[in-house]
């Protein structure tokens, strides 16, 4: 009898025991086939942050400003300027940030805004770049810079999403959508630089023409010659000593005996003439670097 029941308690618990198995495999199962489907990674949305979608143009164009007045440079003495000119090439306005960085940092400027309408022209130039007070001017206008400074000007437009975000820093609320073939075909940049003389450059210059003859020793030769020489107009000038220095100094083999050879000053003449030094320029075209 007491083994029948233990028989019976022992098929019992065997048969609990499969029960619970089999329930508790399905659970982990479902809890498997639950946490596989929620480590599925799901496809995002395309956010304006994704820095793939963020592109920047940017220009960077040399400027000369100012004045130079020795030759104690690789520059020339002169008055310098440089007018950079931008085009928007589109049928939409486009808003342009730009900044000044001097070389000698004696000008640090921050970023300024520069809204270009549909296919116009807006300018850049050393007034602008190196804006100086005239004291003496009533209207508070801006006068040319007096000393030189170069550097380079950074122009910048930014697209986020094919949105221009700088039309934005300008109340310019309209969507404008760019493909990015066309992001560094927006603008056309150019630089034009100019360099005109100083007032006080414009100098006189004065020379001494003289017409002479040596007579030989012997009184049976005679040669005719012509020289010029460059002199100062506040000087006093001795003919005869500025031509015997002069044959001294050319006549090296000897051919004319200066301490036997007679001196004979036929003519002179003063000539003066003013030196005027006009203007150069050059044109460069600024390519654009995106990045």
């Amino acid at each position: 009898m007491i083994r029948l029941i233990f028989t019976l308690t022992l098929f019992a618990f065997i048969l609990q025991s499969v029960v619970l198995g089999s329930n508790g495999t399905s659970t982990i199962e479902l809890a498997s086939s639950q946490s596989t489907q929620s480590t599925q990674p799901t496809q995002p949305t395309q956010s304006s942050n994704d820095l793939s979608s963020y592109k920047t143009v940017n220009y960077y164009a040399r400027f000369n400003c100012g004045a130079i007045s020795d030759d104690s440079g690789p520059l020339r003495p002169g008055k310098y300027d440089s007018d950079i000119t931008i085009f928007n090439k589109k049928s939409y306005p486009i808003t342009v940030i730009w900044k000044a960085i001097a070389i000698d940092q004696q000008v640090k400027n921050n970023f300024n805004i520069l809204n270009i309408p549909s296919e116009n022209i807006a300018s850049i130039n050393c007034s602008k770049i190196l804006p100086i007070q005239d004291k003496n001017n009533t209207n508070s206008s801006s006068t040319f810079p007096k000393k030189f400074t170069e550097g380079i000007i950074k122009l910048e437009i930014s697209v986020d999403n094919g949105l221009l975000v700088n039309n934005f820093l300008n109340n310019q609320n309209a969507n404008i959508i760019v493909n990015e073939s066309e992001i560094g075909n927006l603008i056309n940049v150019d630089v034009l630089h100019t360099v005109n003389t100083l007032d006080d450059l414009n100098k006189e210059v004065v020379y001494l023409k003289a017409d002479f003859s040596i007579l030989s020793k012997d009184k049976n030769k005679i040669s005719n010659f012509t020289v010029v020489f460059h002199i100062d107009p506040d000087g006093i000038v001795d003919p005869l000593s500025l031509i015997k220095n002069k044959i001294s100094a050319n006549n090296t083999d000897q051919k004319i005996d200066i301490n036997g050879s007679e001196i004979i000053i036929k003519d002179t003449e003063i000539i003066t003439n003013t030196l005027t030094d006009n203007h150069a320029l050059t044109v460069q075209s600024v390519d654009p670097i995106i990045s």
